[in-house]
């Protein structure tokens, strides 16, 4: 069997070959967003000029974030290398750290900052010269906690919608793990959980919730946290599972001094607010850094009982997520597709085939959109009350949306409902819209000329009644 010192050096060499790899990765993606950036190259979204090879600026901003963090600790930890490979690893980390210092500004992921920050303040409190100073200098920890607490602020300011939407993600998330706390909801009906939390949220609160609450709800198509994402799939042993995982790699690298525990530690704060495992780049980053954690802690068994702990919860949760039916991380590419299908079935004629399709593909999803044309292949089965039902599920499932709305008023309508149809269309009329947005637009011009109509018909009904009298 392989000795301790020889497992060390099976380590060492490993750590060395991933860090060389993720630098000349790191530069790679950088050089792209510059080239973007300049025009060089076609970014991969429409509405950003810098996504590098992700698809929007977020996830390529946290990955960016991830390889600095590395870097950044590894040059703080290998300033006693003298051998010529310790050497060209600190030039190529520098060249990697200057890299993604050009596009991580740019990206404007305010995730991937406090990713970085996070990491590198963790690290640079492994530096005894910083030690000391801190114990000299006590003023710095207050002072510092002012700054953490302004700089969030300002962050907050930076994007308050978009804050504030996150912040109504994380607590409909919480609602939906409380509504399946030990089996959650199932493998890619996570999502599907959230709509369900979030419609029954607005049955309740809709007339008592802030208008900026109302807003800033929507039907994402990811959890925005993989751990509360965890939790809503797999439950609460799926989420501390996850985060017995991420933690103790972490603690398993930092006790080892690997430069590597601050690169998980990034992607585990990114991992809070945006959602990583979504892109294939930093799920291949974060399989890298569990790697690693599992080699340290089987490296320095002997050393420490606790290097166990990211083995045996890796097995854990492996073995649970196995169990449980496997992860669907490209849930959101199956949903569109599926809503893309039901909805070609529909305009074909094929109701009953368009509405199995749209009901599996709700499965996974909280977009209300699937409710609505379910709705509409129900109105075309001659199912009135199985559409009105559907029509108000979407509705509370996002209330900001119209289409929901008028679709129950050109319903109520050809029902004959005309007061409870005029009702609707004072509701649409009132509502905020987005002028950018065409659809939206035409949808309120139309339902202020249905209301005109129906403000006519009801007054001549009216008129009727008393002439009768």
């Amino acid at each position: 069997m392989m000795g301790r010192k020889g497992a060390e050096g099976v380590l060492r060499i490993l750590e060395r070959t991933m860090l060389a790899a993720l630098c000349v990765w790191g530069i790679v993606e950088a050089g792209c967003g510059l080239l973007q950036l300049v025009g060089l190259q076609a970014s991969r979204h429409a509405l950003y000029s810098l996504t590098g090879h992700f698809i929007n600026p977020g996830p390529f901003g946290g990955f960016i974030a991830c390889v600095m963090a590395v870097c950044g600790a590894w040059l703080m930890r290998s300033r006693g290398e003298a051998d010529a490979v310790g050497r060209g690893l600190r030039i190529l980390a520098w060249a990697a750290l200057g890299a993604g210092a050009l596009v991580l500004p740019v990206s404007m992921s305010r995730t991937a900052w406090l990713a970085l920050a996070a990491a590198l303040g963790l690290e640079a409190l492994r530096l005894r010269p910083l030690r000391a100073w801190l114990r000299r200098n006590k003023w710095f920890g207050p002072a510092a906690a002012v700054l953490v607490v302004v700089a969030l602020a300002g962050l907050y300011l930076l994007k308050t919608e978009s804050a504030l939407g996150r912040l109504h993600i994380w607590r409909m998330e919480c609602r939906a793990i409380a509504e399946h706390p030990w089996t959650g909801a199932g493998p890619g009906a996570g999502l599907a959980a959230y709509g369900e939390a979030q419609e029954a949220f607005f049955r309740a609160h809709l007339e008592t919730v802030s208008p900026t609450v109302v807003r800033v709800a929507g039907s994402p198509e990811y959890a925005f946290n993989e751990f509360l994402g965890a939790g809503m799939a797999y439950g609460l042993p799926g989420l501390l599972l996850a985060l017995a995982l991420v933690v103790s790699s972490i603690l398993v690298l930092y006790r080892k001094g690997s430069p590597f525990a601050a690169g998980l530690a990034a992607w585990a704060v990114f991992a809070c607010a945006s959602y990583p495992l979504a892109a294939v780049q930093l799920r291949i980053l974060a399989a890298a850094f569990l790697l690693m954690a599992v080699a340290t802690g089987l490296a320095t068994l002997r050393g420490r009982a606790a290097n166990a702990v990211p083995i045996v919860a890796a097995v854990l949760l492996g073995g649970w997520v196995a169990f449980r039916g496997g992860p669907e991380w490209d849930a959101a590419g199956e949903v569109r597709e599926a809503y893309s299908h039901g909805y070609v079935l529909h305009q074909a004629g094929r109701y009953a085939e368009s509405m199995a399709v749209l009901a599996r593909g709700a499965e996974k999803s909280c977009d209300p959109m699937f409710e609505v044309m379910m709705g509409k292949n129900a109105e075309a089965l001659g199912d009135d009350a199985a559409a009105g039902a559907l029509y108000e599920k979407a509705h509370y499932m996002v209330p900001s949306r119209l289409y929901p709305l008028v679709r129950q008023m050109r319903l109520r309508i050809r029902q004959g409902r005309d007061a409870e149809a005029l009702t609707l269309a004072e509701q649409i009329v009132g509502m905020p819209v987005n002028q950018r947005h065409k659809g939206m637009v035409q949808l309120l011009k139309e339902t202020k000329v249905s209301l005109d109509s129906l403000k006519k018909v009801l007054t001549l009904s009216d008129g009727e009644k008393i002439v009768a009298e």
